[in-house]
């Protein structure tokens, strides 16, 4: 009696462990092995480039052991593999206005992974070269959207809200990578195009340094996320961090996390692994590893939203072929 009693505590505690490991997929039919990631993942920030196309990535240094090589479908097709990736919603990962067509082509074979594109058109907005290019390019309905990571006008005038507004009646969006935007840019947009689905890359490009988040900062994200046509990506965790390699303890994070949280709340946050910028701190398994630990907490309907139902619903992912 006594040795079944052991044996009886020893399995509840595996059992415990292994549901918490699967926490944020509650709907899962049974245990998963450890070394399987829960499926049904939808990753909204992830890039691929060819270091060779005309305009290169301009911000990766030649001497980058990791990142100055070619990215291409296939890297990441055995990731996905690997963690139970369903879909994944591509970012164009400089500005070159060519490269939002070659991104679609280059993942047209396999659209059953590569949902959508979130491509760049911060050179052409507010010109008179956005209308025809967008228009090109809507033609698929894998272009979500676009990015917006380069300021090319002074002030944000008609031609850009013109175009902005083009964009929100054909039910696209607009990722901030923030940079020369500001939170008070944004804002104003938000508020000004009412209908615009808007979303903030890496918490609005926030800097981690282990100090407290600037008062002004965290007052200017708030007043951001007061609008409901306003998202916040939970990504490039590792990528915040301003010295690198970015600590893994999930207690480091907590801060921005708690704000985003609180700010955005459960609906209007979205998963994005920023793959394969994360390579220089860590695997994939360990950004999926860190996120989790902060959000399986809110439990599984949470989790089911921030990796799933979310990203579906803004982006308006295609489903699968």
């Amino acid at each position: 009696m006594k040795y079944h009693s052991l044996f009886a505590l020893f399995a509840a505690a595996w059992i415990r462990r292994a549901c918490r490991a699967t926490a944020c997929w509650g709907g899962m039919a049974g245990l998963q092995p450890a070394h399987a990631a829960d499926p049904g993942i939808i990753d909204t920030h992830v890039h691929l480039w060819a270091i060779s196309r005309p305009a290169g990535v301009e911000w990766i240094k030649k001497d980058d052991p990791v990142l100055y090589r070619d990215y291409l479908p296939a890297d990441f097709e055995a990731v996905a593999k690997a963690h139970g990736v369903a879909g994944v919603v591509l970012v164009q990962a400089g500005q070159s206005l060519p490269d939002n067509q070659w991104n679609l082509d280059l993942t047209a074979h396999n659209r059953k992974l590569f949902r959508g594109l979130v491509g760049n058109l911060s050179q052409a907005i507010g010109s008179e070269r956005f209308g025809p290019l967008f228009a090109s390019l809507c033609k698929d309905p894998r272009y979500l959207g676009y990015r917006l990571s380069g300021r090319y006008q002074e002030n944000l005038d008609e031609a850009f809200y013109r175009d902005l507004q083009l964009t929100a009646d054909a039910g696209k969006s607009v990722d901030f990578l923030m940079g020369k935007y500001s939170l008070m840019d944004v804002d104003a947009i938000a508020r000004r195009v009412p209908k615009l689905k808007i979303i903030l890359d890496h918490f609005g490009n926030i800097r981690l340094d282990g100090k407290p988040l600037d008062p002004g900062w965290v007052a200017d994200f708030r007043a951001v996320a007061r609008h409901p046509n306003v998202y916040c990506k939970v990504s490039a965790l590792y990528g915040r961090v301003e010295k690198q390699p970015a600590p893994r303890d999930p207690g480091f994070y907590r801060p921005i996390l708690d704000l985003a949280f609180d700010s955005f709340g459960e609906d209007r946050l979205i998963f994005g692994s920023d793959w394969p910028v994360s390579q220089t701190s860590g695997d994939y398994a360990s950004v999926l590893a860190l996120t989790r630990a902060y959000f399986e907490a809110k439990g599984p309907a949470v989790c089911e939203k921030l990796f799933r139902r979310n990203a579906a619903a803004f982006y308006a992912v295609p489903a699968a072929d």
